[in-house]
Formats: C-alpha cells, structure tokens, sequence
C-alpha cells in the first residue's frame, strides 16, 4: 500500500503546518477566520454545499498539524462531530452546512453527560410537542462554544434516539463555562422545556443511532491522529533535550536507558501513527460492524500510546516537563486528556 501523500495532500499539509505554526507564535490571531479563509473548514463537506469534497485522509492531516503545532481549535467539536451529523443526516441541511463551511456560521458537538456510560445518551429527553419537540436535560464538556453557535445534541424520546440542532440563544438554554484539564474551553449547556422545531430534527430512531455513532466515529479518528501530532511534537522536543542537556560532563543522550526510553517512545508514536491512518481509511467504510471492530483497535492502540508517549517525555525532562509554560507540560495535558477520552470511548 503507498503512503505517500499527493501533490495536493502535500501541498494542503504544507499549508496547515505553516498555519499552525503562526497560530502557536501568535495565539491573539483568528485561527478560525484563517481556516475559512483558506478553505479549511470546507474540506469534508460535498461541493454542492460549498465544500471542497475532501476525505478522511485529508481530515487526517489537518489534525496531525494542529497536534504538532499544539494549537486548541474548534475544528474537532464544529467541523468533525457536529459537521457530520450534519452531511451525514438523511436529509442534510444544505445551507447550514454551507455556513459551517464559510465560516459564518459555528456548531459545536453536545452528546456527553455525567456518568454516561458507553456513550449513549440517556438523561436528555426530547418529547413530542405539536409540531416539534420539547427537550429537556444536560450535557457536559461541551467544547469551544461560540456565543452565536449552534448546537448538535444528541438525545432520547419515548420512540428512540433522536439528533437535534439547538440555538444556543433559545429560550431555555443555559451555559456553565469552565476550562478542560489541557486549557480547552468547555462548557455545561443545560436545555430546560426547550422548544425544537421538527425541522431541526437530523434524525430520529434507527438513523438517529447511526448519525451518532459515524459522528464518533469520525471524532475518535480526528483526535488518534491530532495526538500522533502532539506525540511527534514532545518525541522532537525530548530529543533535542537529550542530545543538549548535559550531566556528568556528558550530554544526556549518551547514557544507555534515557536512549532506550526515547526508543519506546518512538515505537508507541509509530503504532498510534498506523493506527490513526487505518481510522483515517476506515470511517467510511461502508461495513458497520468493521468500523466498530477498528474504531475500538485505534481507541486501545492510541490511549496506551499518549500515556507512554507523554509520561515518557515529563520523566526524561524533569521539573520543567510538568510546567504549563514549557511545550512538554501543555503537551502532556492535551495527550492525556485524548488518552481519557479514548479509553471512556
């Protein structure tokens, strides 16, 4: 099988690594209007909704960048999750998804709640109502909320699952900020008696539980390969350590364990980076049941890998490693926060 990226693989790479490395240099700067402007945010999406009808393999390398470069956007949350249950809905809202792809327009993904187990959503309930649904409920970790952001959330009806689209400024919803363990901005969204028109409906039943499932699929494929960035990015900066640090009159790299320490690092770094690349040739496959069997491979492979990778690199830096200031200690909150995130599924 070749690896090798094409000329516009390589050129989109090129260009989102220059992007992120400005974004990291400069974090005042607005990353999301560049990612429009330079047709970021439409790379998944189908160009009859204004995408550029890219694939997973370029999703892929859009994440890997941002890890490298240690930036913290909203491409998972908007872009990832809440953007394919959008394009993936049975009957997609094509303008939304034009927005979204512009960048006029923000989701942000609400599907986790409090002691929720396996991943399904079973506090939030929606009701019938007329001509619409009435929701009710909470969830959590909602990331990179947008004031103006849409939200797709993920709930349960007396008929089954349901996906929905909530304004954030309807009547009933409210909004606890908070920060993540890695400095990512979260927030609770509480929806109480809140008003849903059946057009903002994805999906109901059956589709419901397939939209959400790809949804996570899709999501867990981002974030392996988002970590194999960040994993890259404390491996390069362990090194240079070890080859400058000097003790003893000699520099660290030549004492025999540190050196096999690295090499574990760079052997957990490679597994996840295969395994991110099969999730990347997998999403969309159109077996379920063989997406399920390699999302959960990819979820195992890369949660053992950002554990290693990260611990490795705080004990082989010492003190400074575990300093927010230091690229170590940010890398070591964003993997071990990808690391919770793969293992809770």
């Amino acid at each position: 099988m070749n690896f090798e990226l094409s000329e516009d693989q390589a050129m989109l790479k090129d260009t989102a690594d220059r992007l992120f490395a400005q974004a990291a240099g400069d974090p005042s700067g607005d990353l999301w209007a560049r990612m429009a402007e330079l047709g970021l945010l439409a790379a998944p999406f189908a160009e009859q909704d204004g995408g550029l009808g890219l694939g997973p393999v370029e999703t892929m390398i859009l994440a890997e960048a941002a890890g490298r470069a240690q930036v913290l956007t909203p491409y998972a949350s908007s872009i990832v999750a809440a953007g394919t249950a959008l394009r993936l809905a049975p009957v997609p809202p094509s303008g939304l998804i034009a927005g979204l792809a512009a960048g006029e327009v923000q989701f942000a993904w609400g599907h986790e709640e409090l002691g929720m187990p396996s991943g399904q959503a079973r506090r939030t309930r929606a009701r019938s109502s007329g001509d619409g649904w009435i929701l009710s409920g909470r969830k959590t970790n909602v990331v990179h909320v947008a004031g103006d952001a849409r939200l797709v959330v993920t709930a349960t009806t007396d008929g089954g699952p349901i996906v929905l689209i909530v304004p954030l400024d309807a009547q009933g919803v409210s909004r606890r900020d908070h920060q993540l363990f890695d400095g990512t901005p979260a927030s609770e969204i509480s929806f109480y008696e809140v008003g849903v028109e059946v057009g903002a409906v994805l999906a109901h039943g059956p589709d419901a539980a397939t939209l959400t499932e790809r949804a996570r699929e899709h999501l867990v494929a981002f974030r392996a390969s988002e970590a194999v960035g960040l994993m890259q990015a404390l491996l390069d900066a362990t090194l240079e350590h070890l080859r400058t640090r000097r003790q003893f009159g000699e520099p660290l790299s030549s004492f025999q364990a540190l050196r096999h320490k690295a090499a574990d690092m760079l052997v957990a770094l490679e597994q996840a980076r295969s395994m991110a690349m099969l999730a990347a040739l997998s999403v969309e496959d159109p077996e379920a049941e063989m997406r399920r069997k390699t999302i959960a491979q990819v979820r195992t492979v890369v949660a053992k890998a950002c554990k290693l990778v990260g611990q490795a690199a705080v004990q082989l830096h010492g003190g400074i490693g575990v300093t927010e200031e230091h690229p170590v200690g940010r890398g070591f909150r964003q993997l071990t926060l990808i690391d919770l995130e793969m293992e809770r599924g």
